[in-house]
């Protein structure tokens, strides 16, 4: 029996299916240059804000107020930092008493799995206040890979619920115990913007593990090649919920060619979504200042008309061309 969130649950696999995850993550095989240092293990966030407490900024502006560690908890942790959102009185599609886990920290809407994992039928949209239809998933294969940190999908375990610091940064045990701090954990400032690019994109993208199993890569660490773990769907549906990294590779190749990665635009520190590290225009004229023509980019026009209007349409991480005069 194992424990998890308070709840005991029976591991779901036998012995043969760990021998066989395991068999596959070895085929699959870590890069030499990953970053994540051999045989190191999740320790959690906790361990970490001991020394980085001025990054986590408790309930303020940092991680710890932000959206990642909110991607899952135990109903009954609900609080003021973890937010029950839903209206129950509002022809709810099942009893709030069927809620185990919280799934999603509500920005624009928030779902729920029950006891066995399960995810509930019904979603509550933020902005709208009310009730949508949701797909019956087994959070196991479609959702707890990216919702908890250190996830084994082989017996639905996991270290910490929520994107702790370890899914960004690789397992910190050797880190925590090393007096070379910085060439024991996954530091992405030091990684090449493709594989920058891919830590987020782990999460941050549709698809599929390789075997066809997983919607998220299971085995995936940070600092690895992404497309050895997870393949990227080639179609993504207009309602999809975080497929930027779709977007960036098979649309807005250019911006990730040319350096431009996630954390270029958007700290993932940073609590209020979407964690852009500067406001507005501004942000798109760090870079393409001087570079704009046409009276569409005069002066005037961009005190009043966002950058994303015309290139961002819907909100996609496209980086489309525009109309040009």
């Amino acid at each position: 029996m194992t424990e998890i969130g308070g709840i005991m649950r029976k591991p779901k696999f036998e012995m043969v299916a760990i021998a066989l995850v395991v068999v596959a993550c070895l085929a699959i095989g870590r890069d030499a240059g990953a970053g994540a240092p051999e045989g190191a293990k999740y320790v959690g966030s906790k361990l970490c804000i001991a020394c980085h407490k001025a990054t986590h900024a408790e309930k303020v502006a940092g991680w710890t107020g932000s959206a990642h560690p909110r991607a899952l908890w135990p109903v009954e942790a609900a609080d003021g930092t973890h937010v029950l959102m839903a209206d129950f009185a509002q022809n709810a599609p099942f009893a709030r008493d069927k809620i185990a886990f919280v799934l999603g920290a509500g920005v624009r809407q928030q779902a729920y799995l029950d006891r066995d994992l399960k995810v509930l039928p019904g979603k509550w949209l933020v902005k709208e206040k009310r009730w949508a239809p949701q797909d019956a998933l087994d959070a196991r294969s479609d959702c707890l890979g990216c919702h908890t940190t250190a996830y084994d999908p082989a017996n639905a375990q996991w270290k910490e619920t929520g994107v702790g610091c370890e899914m960004c940064h690789g397992p910190g045990s050797v880190h925590a115990a090393s007096q070379d701090k910085k060439a024991t954990i996954v530091r992405l400032t030091e990684l090449d913007p493709a594989r920058q690019a891919m830590v987020c994109g782990r999460c941050h993208s549709v698809g599929h593990s390789p075997d066809g199993r997983y919607t998220f890569p299971a085995g995936f660490i940070a600092g690895d090649d992404l497309d050895k773990w997870f393949s990227l769907a080639a179609d993504v549906p207009k309602d999809a919920v975080n497929s930027q990294y779709n977007d960036l590779r098979l649309g807005g190749g250019k911006h990730l060619a040319a350096g431009t990665v996630c954390t270029t635009c958007h700290d993932p520190h940073k609590a209020e979504p979407p964690s852009l590290r500067t406001q507005g225009n501004e942000l798109c004229l760090q870079c393409h200042a001087g570079k704009l023509t046409g009276a569409q980019h005069s002066e005037a026009t961009l005190k009043s008309v966002k950058c994303s209007m015309c290139h961002m349409p819907g909100g996609r991480h496209l980086f489309v061309p525009g109309v040009k005069k």
